[in-house]
């Protein structure tokens, strides 16, 4: 098996559920229909959100980045969004986008151009953005507000790829923002987090420890186990299942890859 390079989302998909890490990652599939029931709408949104950020920094109009957003939106949710999953997370969108503009400035520092790519010999990754002297990565979440937003925001701050992006630009801080997907929605861009030398060190080797483990597995199936709790996840208006439980239940066969489609690369 040739050692690809990781990223945080292959990472954490691995750490998730192994057997869909090897679906996704070593034979290459990608479910072919989008469905509500794997959140496929909730990354989109998030998506589309990291998208109108990129372009409110590269200096894009307030009334083009929104319209371009929503319409977007629109025509890449119609027909398999209900609208008691769409309507919530249109209304997110559009208070998101007027208060983006009335809280924040293009040439505030806090980005310095849009989306990177950075990669070393190991692990890549696409940043939502460095600061202008380029030692803070700034990264952008959509969620649900939690009761503590303080746990919530070093969960974030030390998640793995955050750990990733720091290691791959050397950062020395970290400037997490979030946009709640529920009413009140708001945006809440945290404090800079430092980032020590020692701190990145650590990091670095974590990344590395897990990437052995995983090169070690090669490209046999039976190397990637199904993780159980990996398979579903619960919300409090729907439990979803794991994309590839047609191919954990009925196997690698023609007839199952009918719902799959080869992995495509992204653009760097």
């Amino acid at each position: 098996m040739s050692k690809h390079k990781l990223s945080a989302s292959s990472l954490s998909t691995f750490l998730k559920s192994p057997k869909a890490y090897y679906y996704r990652y070593i034979a290459r599939l990608d479910p072919i229909q989008q469905s509500v029931s794997t959140f496929d709408h909730d990354k989109l949104a998030g998506s589309l959100w990291s998208t109108f950020v990129d372009a409110f920094y590269k200096g894009v109009a307030e009334q083009e980045n929104t319209s371009t957003t929503l319409n977007k939106w629109h025509e890449q949710t119609d027909g398999w969004v209900p609208d008691k999953q769409k309507d919530p997370l249109t209304k997110a969108l559009e208070s998101w986008a007027a208060e983006y503009y009335q809280k924040f400035r293009p040439d505030d520092g806090c980005r310095n151009g849009s989306e990177k790519f950075v990669e070393n010999k190991r692990f890549l990754g696409y940043l939502d953005g460095l600061s202008h002297d380029g030692k803070t990565v700034h990264e952008c979440k959509t969620a649900k507000k939690a009761q503590q937003l303080s746990e919530q925001l070093w969960k974030v701050q030390n998640s793995l790829q955050v750990k990733l992006y720091a290691v791959l630009t050397q950062a020395t801080g970290v400037c997490i923002e979030f946009s709640w997907k529920t009413a009140p929605y708001g945006i809440f861009r945290a404090p800079i987090a430092n980032v020590s030398a020692e701190q990145l060190q650590r990091w670095e080797a974590e990344l590395n420890a897990l990437a052995d483990s995983i090169y070690l597995l090669g490209d046999n199936p039976d190397n990637y186990p199904c993780h159980p709790d990996g398979c579903c996840i619960t919300s409090p208006f729907m439990t979803s299942v794991c994309s590839y439980q047609a191919l954990c239940d009925m196997g690698l066969s023609d007839a199952t890859k009918i719902g799959y489609r080869p992995k495509q690369h992204r653009q760097a």
